[in-house]
């Protein structure tokens, strides 16, 4: 079955190698046989250098008719961003999961979005190896300032009609899909002025 992936490996400089593996890309397929077989270091750049694979069978041997060379880059230095190459590189291949070794453990994502895959790669960072990104140290206290922020606007507005609902409804969606950095220093009457731009906009469709 072509359920495509990406076979990655990561060093701790940020060079990233990776292919494209075309059949049985699954966790129960795939992803069993690199814990099995590809389980360390020097077996898993092995096969992350392989170039296209088409698959590889449970005993671990490869399946690669062409060939083509493996992908090679050098990740952002900040994690998010690091995540959404990969993410970007899962999408590019169509792979439905990635499979990253770093840290002597292999990391596996399922393909719900770029995003999605830059939120999994910042979450299943060994703890010991995350040193090698930067973290945005100020992202919580970000977070929180959105919140008051958010919650005083939405007790104090006045404008709450089925027009607000609409825009209220826009803005969840965009946050959801872009985080909440465009909005943490936004004051009630920013909120005011996007919401007025936002009704704006709508009239003149």
């Amino acid at each position: 079955m072509a359920t495509r992936a990406l076979i990655g490996y990561l060093d701790e400089d940020r060079n990233f190698t990776c292919t494209y593996n075309h059949y049985d890309g699954y966790p129960e397929g795939l992803g069993k046989t690199l814990k099995d077989h590809y389980n360390n270091d020097e077996k898993a750049k092995e096969i992350a250098n392989t170039g296209y694979i088409s698959s590889v069978d449970e005993d671990g041997k490869i399946d690669s008719k062409y060939d083509e060379p493996a992908n090679k880059m050098v990740l952002d230095d900040d994690i998010v961003e690091a995540g959404l190459q990969i993410g970007e590189k899962v999408d590019e291949y169509g792979g439905d999961y990635g499979y990253v070794w770093f840290g002597d453990e292999w990391m596996t994502f399922k393909n719900n979005g770029i995003r999605s895959i830059a939120d999994q790669f910042e979450r299943e960072m060994p703890a010991d190896g995350a040193g090698i990104f930067r973290v945005e140290e100020n992202k919580e206290k970000m977070d929180e300032n959105y919140q008051t922020k958010w919650n005083q606007f939405i007790t104090e507005s006045s404008a709450i009609d089925d027009q607000w609902t609409v825009y209220v409804k826009s803005l969840v969606n965009a946050i959801r899909l872009n985080g909440v950095k465009d909005y943490v220093d936004f004051t009630e009457d920013d909120f005011k002025e996007d919401f007025d731009n936002y009704i704006a906009d709508k009239m003149d469709l």
